[in-house]
């Protein structure tokens, strides 16, 4: 089969300059020269019959037609990579190393870890677990998953889930006929998590129902909320994805069939383009977001 391609070093210099944003940065990755990096994007614009970027002073700013074209190109690298060490290996891997809060680490992350080891037997992970999300620290780890708005500038921000907020609470709490949730759940005892954007205030306006006063524990995580539920100190209001362990193995169930719209979704948080990040971390990051497309048919 004949393909109708042009050299893959030009692609390669065009993928390195979009990226870097400037001929100099692209040709230190490369370990070229500036003006080599500068003539193989030009014969690639010759070669397509139309300019890539814009040169602005030392900047290069992506034309319309660049940045169409420049998403394929990074997927096909992407792709090359990947292919290549799945069929041949890669020596001296480094792990691929990510950080996560806590809550999503131990209620969704290491649940399905086997699942990734059993499919990639040969990518070493190191799951970094933190309280809060912090800066990203490329020289420790340049994936990271964050719960939050995505207005973060650290970083290339991905969006991954939108989950809903529901309440749950022990089997033992659970409340009377469906048109009484609300005014059963305000005398509720219910679980506070402090630091939150959607909190039982939040629950309670969205449904045009008197704000009750608190009436149970707070706590400052998402974990901590979910355990004291499980051992009937009161209902607790959070991400169904966190929460569904608890539900699946029937130590909690659902409060009432409300749940609200979380002002707040998971992001992937990275150094760069998924394709700049290595063959092993664009797997990794691949599977996390088939992943949690499955949890968001839940």
């Amino acid at each position: 089969m004949s393909y109708s391609l042009p050299p893959l070093p030009w692609l390669r210099a065009f993928e390195a300059a979009a990226r870097l944003g400037n001929f100099t940065r692209a040709a230190e990755e490369l370990l070229l020269t500036p003006a080599a990096v500068s003539y193989q994007v030009r014969q690639l614009e010759q070669k397509l019959g139309f300019p890539l970027f814009d040169r602005v002073h030392r900047e290069l700013v992506l034309t319309r037609l660049g940045q169409t074209y420049l998403p394929s190109v990074e997927k096909a690298f992407s792709d090359l990579s990947i292919a290549t060490v799945s069929v041949f290996g890669e020596r001296d891997r480094q792990p691929v190393r990510f950080r996560c809060l806590n809550s999503f680490g131990h209620l969704w992350m290491i649940p399905r870890l086997r699942t990734f080891q059993e499919a990639f037997p040969d990518i070493e992970l190191q799951m970094i677990s933190a309280a809060w999300a912090e800066a990203l620290q490329p020289d420790l780890f340049e994936i990271d998953i964050r719960f939050g708005d995505g207005s973060w500038t650290d970083g290339h921000v991905e969006f991954l889930l939108n989950d809903p907020i529901v309440p749950v609470c022990h089997p033992g709490l659970a409340l009377g006929a469906k048109e009484r949730d609300l005014p059963a759940l305000a005398k509720a005892p219910r679980l506070d998590i402090m630091g939150v954007v959607d909190t039982w205030e939040s629950f309670f306006r969205t449904f045009d129902y008197p704000v009750p006063q608190r009436t149970g524990l707070q706590v400052d995580q998402t974990l901590s909320a979910l355990e004291l539920a499980a051992l009937g100190h009161g209902h607790a209001l959070v991400l169904q994805s966190l929460a569904q362990p608890y539900l699946d193995s029937g130590r909690l169930i659902f409060s009432s069939s409300r749940r609200i719209k979380s002002r707040h979704s998971y992001h992937l948080v990275t150094s760069g383009p998924r394709p700049a990040l290595g063959p092993d971390a664009a797997v990794f990051c691949e599977w996390l977001i088939d992943e949690l497309g499955k949890t968001s048919g839940q």
